[in-house]
């Protein structure tokens, strides 16, 4: 396709009508007072042979109320050789077990995860694959349950557990929420008083918090590999085979 056939195609995704029942969209207000946990994990591919992989992972949370956060804990980074062409999908599996054994520790509080999960927990999903008729679904029902509730906060039940929610009047966004609890409009009011962080508007500060506490940043990730590196040396292997195990020709051909 030439970018102009390409932006056609953006221009009728975008200007594609759909019909929602106007009277799934439930406004509410930001109220309660009680506390959250959020939990978040980091994953980043430290090496690849292709027939398997390093990966470093580090989970941790934080618990907040509307004043800031309250306290934190941030997990030691675990490192873990994954075989198989699906390593990425493995690893974030075992991350997101990771994350919901975190969430089982933590009592008495609203838990919040980046994600979709509905066991006890609030699953709130920065991306969301649901789509409907090729148009990114959450996109839909954004522009639909703005028109018809402007500068009001709104969920909109899309599934037994699953729910598009517009957290903060001002919001450009919406968020894919999952939830299996009863309590659905009495839960989001609560996560609504933690989404008026100007930085993010619309989206809960805590979740923003620990996935910056997390986060294995480049500098991070290169200091693992130096170390990793000296003791397989160290331990016998030379940096010939070391280099050889892992060498990707496309990054040689690219500088």
């Amino acid at each position: 396709m030439r970018i102009d056939e390409v932006v056609e195609h953006l221009k009728s995704i975008v200007e594609k009508s759909f019909k929602f029942d106007d009277e799934n969209f439930i406004e509410f207000e930001a109220g309660g007072n009680e506390d959250v946990y959020a939990i978040d994990g980091s994953s980043i591919k430290l090496f690849d042979a292709y027939t398997f992989s390093i990966y470093a992972r580090r989970v941790g949370w934080v618990k907040a109320n509307e004043d800031g956060i309250i306290s934190m804990e941030r997990g030691k980074i675990k490192i873990d050789v994954i075989y198989g062409e699906n390593a990425d999908s493995i690893n974030d599996e075992r991350r997101e077990a990771e994350e919901m054994e975190v969430a089982k520790s933590l009592k008495g509080s609203i838990v919040l995860v980046d994600g979709c999960h509905v066991e006890n927990v609030v699953g709130i999903s920065k991306k969301s694959g649901m789509k409907a008729e090729g148009v990114p679904l959450l996109f839909a029902i954004r522009k639909y349950g703005d028109k018809i509730k402007p500068g009001k906060r709104w969920f909109y039940r899309i599934g037994e557990t699953t729910y598009a929610v517009k957290f903060h009047p001002r919001s450009r966004f919406v968020f894919r929420v999952d939830y299996g609890g009863e309590d659905v409009g009495e839960m989001l009011s609560n996560v609504a008083r933690y989404c008026n962080d100007i930085s993010y508007l619309g989206y809960p500060y805590p979740l923003a918090e620990v996935h910056k506490l997390v986060k294995i940043d480049k500098e991070e990730a290169d200091y693992i590999k130096q170390h990793m590196i000296h003791r397989a040396i160290k331990s016998g292997i030379s940096m010939e085979d070391f280099e050889e195990l892992f060498y990707d020709y496309h990054e040689y051909m690219e500088g």
